[in-house]
């Protein structure tokens, strides 16, 4: 399928989607619907990527076309819902087209594009982000297998060759897995070789970016992050609008997430972080909604596409359950009730989806949990217990709940809640807890050192969070705690914020070891701090909140600018890959040097078929024996070449750009500068040994022939001379005629060849009715090859064409296409 085709299909996905988005809130804006509606785009892609994966019959069409007929059907069934006696357009799409009501959240993204518009480049194997920009090449070119193997290992003829070709996919592809033989059986099949495996991390994310790539380039398809960084801003208006939030409070929020380093970091990097920020911020949406009720059961929406989308569901699943449980029991509604049990076995099914997709990474992105003897070859167990009591305790919390709920009302419990001491010193205590706990346990650990305490996550989201704005905010909602109680859709954002800021950064992650990729880990939650911060303390008015605002943004302002021109974790350019790959034909065999493996090893197979190995240690012997084996030896390496053995394919500067930890902030361990440095690349063309010369491919080493006719070339001197590059040894040489010698016509019964190697004769042989049109042989004495360039001559006797064709005047021997060499051992 061609890529117009196939942007047309994700397209018109899009385009269903967000008239489906419109038509569904009615009434609402126009921007704001379309935002939800790219979003939901982008939702049942990965709903629909992750079906296919699980049946492992993934490829980019199919998502799209699944994609689009999952649209296609939400699209009719919101018609009929929405449809009115006498069916209208106009009634359909019934929405507030004003942009005044938007200007905040879009000119807050016309302000930060510049911040997130340059991306990193190319990594490559040995960290997440590699693994998904390789996962996705993969993807773009066809290669879909779930577990992925290395044909060229199966081409070795020596076992200390396969020795040294699985140490090096083992140590040099880092982020492709491999289980250990004692591992718990899986999906995985061991059968099918020691270097056979499986790509870290969930693939949705990886399918998404290669749906980009597959539009607007592979070299763009980062850019999809800048989409979800700006739904990200869109959506934090629209949660603090549902809050009813002042418009200086709205803009505040906006800012500092938007500004928020890690979050600039992320939308840079090729990482599910940015796309993973939208889901919670998605769920707070909806339960803040007051304005529709009936529809919070959507919040479940993006509680599913988390569970299709990173393993890190199982660290959300109970302040989502929690949640809907404080929900129901704040107003009775039954869809709270039905989505408990939901949560819970939507979770149990994305656990068991993501172990088939991706055992290894999945079960062992459960390790916080391995205590007690819980284990990978338990954990499946323990997940389903788990979910089993979650289960029953929630039936029989429904139970007691929906027992009191005669004549209940809402609005008079949640008042009778603010107004009880004892809930509001709840509220109060559970903000001081966990951060007295923090404290606590860090001056414990390093005493009062600032440059250990700077490490912990509490005080990373503080510092991505506009410093003063969470310490303002806690301290508000400690001496208030009644605000917060007054509604449900505010303890929605509070219990957020208690658990994804506070107790994630009490117990599930208390310390960042490295800014920024492991603080990547706080993006996600930025937005709900943001949220929180400004909706407690817009009652305070823009008198607090502005000033606040800007000491936030002048503290980040350093790493922000630096963030804007720079360029982290990259190895190479996205051209580069390019322009290396455009050089290397189906037929070739590729060495790489050992530095470029991580980066290049993987790519280049799926863009190219060529079969790559890494480079061995005696190189001129390796050349050797491929170039028997191959049409073609490239050889891509960082330093230059002797160019009498090699032909230059391509050369150029690439650069490296990643943090080295030296250049940090002395507040908060962010960088102010990365390690950056430049080498040069080469690819080659080995010439000294080849076995295989076409006069197609290689017509510049013959001479002593015509003009090249399509695939063979005539001999029109007596001694026609071919230049090849041979390793001394005893050979078998073929020569392939392109075609036939018009003997009977000529009245000749046979034409005789002669072959002299580097001017000794080596045997005879002749053109015959038998073998005319077919190859003839000739064996080579090792004693008359040198090492490298050879001359072989074929010395035959002319003919006139004339005497065939009057019209043709010139004087040939015999068609050549081809000539081959085989070792004889």
């Amino acid at each position: 399928m061609g890529s117009f085709e196939y942007a047309a299909v994700c397209l018109g996905g899009g385009i269903l989607s967000v008239l489906a988005s419109v038509i569904w809130f009615s009434k609402k804006n126009i921007v704001e619907s379309s935002v939800l509606g790219v979003i939901f785009f982008f939702c049942s892609y990965i709903v629909s990527s992750m079906g296919l994966f699980v049946l492992d019959c993934f490829t980019l069409f199919r998502a799209a076309v699944l994609n689009l007929a999952l649209n296609a059907v939400l699209l009719g069934a919101v018609v009929f819902l929405r449809r009115s006696r006498t069916f209208s357009v106009k009634k359909l799409i019934d929405c507030d087209f004003s942009l005044r009501s938007m200007l905040i959240p879009i000119i807050v993204c016309v302000m930060a594009f510049p911040f997130i518009m340059t991306k990193n480049e190319i990594y490559g194997m040995g960290q997440d982000q590699g693994g998904y920009q390789i996962q996705a090449i993969n993807f773009m070119y066809g290669d879909n297998a779930r577990q992925k193997d290395f044909e060229e290992y199966h081409l070795l003829e020596t076992d200390e060759e396969r020795e040294v070709f699985e140490y090096l996919v083992k140590n040099a592809l880092r982020g492709y897995d491999i289980p250990d033989p004692d591992y718990p059986e899986t999906v995985y099949d061991e059968n099918v070789s020691p270097v056979s495996g499986i790509i870290h991390g969930i693939p949705t994310y990886a399918s998404m970016l290669a749906m980009w790539g597959s539009i607007f380039g592979m070299e763009n398809m980062l850019t999809i992050e800048t989409i979800f960084y700006m739904c990200m801003i869109f959506l934090i208006y629209f949660i603090c609008r549902n809050l009813g939030l002042k418009n200086i409070s709205c803009l505040a929020a906006c800012v500092s997430a938007a500004a928020a380093p890690v979050v600039i970091w992320v939308a840079k990097a090729s990482l599910t972080e940015m796309f993973l920020a939208l889901l919670p911020s998605l769920f707070m949406y909806f339960m803040t909604d007051d304005s529709r009720p009936r529809q919070k059961w959507m919040s479940i929406i993006p509680v599913a596409v988390f569970g299709c989308y990173h393993v890190s569901i199982y660290t959300l699943i109970p302040i989502f359950f929690i949640i809907y449980a404080g929900m129901y029991f704040f107003t009775r509604q039954k869809q709270y009730a039905v989505l408990m049990p939901v949560t819970l076995l939507g979770y149990l099914a994305s656990y068991f989806m993501m172990r088939h997709v991706q055992p290894f990474y999945t079960m062992n992105n459960y390790s916080p949990v391995f205590v007690g003897g819980i284990n990978v070859s338990n954990i499946s167990t323990v997940v389903v217990i788990a979910c089993i009591a979650g289960l029953l305790a929630s039936a029989v919390y429904i139970f007691a709940v929906s027992r009191k709920s005669r004549d209940f009302s809402a609005a008079q419990f949640s008042k009778k809640a603010s107004e009880n001491r004892w809930f509001r010193l709840l509220l109060s205590l559970l903000l001081v807890l966990p951060i007295v706990y923090i404290a606590a346990k860090l001056i414990g650990k390093y005493g009062f050192s600032g440059d250990e305490i700077k490490y912990a996550a509490l005080w990373g989201f503080i510092c991505n969070a506009g410093i003063l704005l969470i310490p303002a905010a806690v301290i508000a909602a400690v001496i208030f705690p009644k605000f917060i109680a007054e509604k449900p859709s505010r303890l929605t954002v509070y219990l957020m914020f208690f658990y994804c800021v506070l107790v994630y950064s009490a117990v599930l992650r208390p310390e960042i070891e490295h800014y920024y990729y492991y603080s990547r880990y706080l993006a996600p939650f930025i937005p709900i701090a943001a949220a929180f911060a400004v909706m407690t303390l817009d009652r305070f008015g823009g008198k607090l909140i502005l000033p606040l605002t800007a000491a936030g943004l002048a503290f980040v302002a350093p790493y922000d600018r630096f963030l804007m021109r720079s360029k982290d974790d990259t190895r190479m350019e996205w051209s580069i890959l390019g322009e290396i790959a455009s050089t290397v034909g189906e037929g070739d065999c590729v060495l790489i040097e050992r530095q470029y493996m991580n980066h290049l090893w993987m790519p280049l197979r799926a863009m190219t078929d060529a079969h790559i190995y890494p480079q061995a240690d005696d190189l001129e012997n390796q050349f050797a024996e491929m170039a028997e084996k191959y049409d073609r030896v490239v050889f891509i390496t960082g330093e230059a070449e002797n160019e009498d053995d090699f032909t230059v394919l391509y050369r150029n500067k690439i650069n490296h750009s990643e943090d080295d930890l030296n250049h940090i902030g002395e507040i908060v361990p962010m960088s102010t500068d990365f390690y950056e440095f430049e080498e040069g690349i080469f690819v080659y063309c080995f010439d000294k040994y080849c076995y295989s010369y076409t006069a197609a491919k290689h017509y510049h080493r013959f001479s002593g022939v015509s003009a090249l006719e399509n695939t063979f070339c005539w001999i029109d001197e007596e001694n026609a001379e071919i230049e090849c590059g041979l390793y001394p040894a005893d050979y078998e040489m073929t020569v392939n005629l392109g075609g036939m010698v018009p003997l009977e016509a000529l009245g000749m019964e046979e034409l005789e060849v002669t072959v002299y190697v580097n001017g000794e004769k080596a045997g005879e042989s002749a053109v015959t009715p038998e073998n005319n049109g077919g190859s003839m042989t000739f064996e080579l004495d090792g004693e008359d090859i040198i090492d490298g360039e050879n001359i072989i001559t074929l010395e035959t006797e002319l003919w006139n064409v004339a005497d065939v064709n009057p019209a043709d005047t010139r004087t040939v021997s015999i068609p050549l296409e081809s000539i081959m060499f085989t070792a004889v051992s």
